[in-house]
C-alpha cells in the first residue's frame, strides 16, 4: 500500500535505529532549500526486521535502493544532481553496491539505542 504523500512532497522512509540513515536525513533536510522532502523514520519491532532501503514515494512512483539515491539527487539540483552520472553504471553493479553498504552499516556506522527524532526546527517536515 503506498503512503499518503502530502502534495508536491517526496516522502522519505528511512530506517531510523541508522546511524547512516539518519545523517543521510539531516543532509538532506539541509540540502533541500525547497522543502520538497517530508520524512519518515521506520522502526525495528524486532530483531529479525532489517530494512536495508530507503523508500522514496511521490504521488506517482516508489523509488528503493540505488535508483531513490539518484531520485533525491536529482531532486536537490544543482551539484547535487551530478550523482545522476552514477546512472551509467549498470543497474545490478549499483543494486549490489547498495547491498554492499546498507549490509554493513551497522558494523561501519553503528545503531541508535532509540529511533531518530528530529529536533523542533525539523519536525514539521517529519510525518
Amino acid at each position: 500500500m503506498k503512503p499518503l504523500v502530502p502534495e508536491g512532497k517526496i516522502l522519505v522512509q528511512f530506517d531510523g535505529m541508522c546511524i547512516l540513515c539518519s545523517r543521510a536525513v539531516r543532509f538532506i533536510l539541509k540540502a533541500d532549500r525547497k522543502k520538497k522532502f517530508v520524512f519518515q523514520a521506520l522502526q525495528h519491532f524486532s530483531k529479525s526486521q532489517n530494512f536495508e532501503t530507503i523508500i522514496l514515494t511521490d504521488n506517482q512512483s516508489i523509488y528503493e535502493y540505488f535508483d531513490a539515491i539518484l531520485k533525491i539527487g536529482k531532486e536537490l539540483d544543482g551539484v547535487y544532481s551530478t550523482v545522476a552520472i552514477l546512472r551509467l553504471l549498470p543497474r545490478r553493479w549499483r543494486h549490489s553496491l547498495y547491498l554492499f553498504i546498507a549490509r554493513n552499516r551497522f558494523r561501519w556506522f553503528g545503531k541508535r539505542n532509540s529511533c531518530y527524532l528530529p529536533s523542533e526546527e525539523e519536525k514539521e517536515r517529519f510525518i
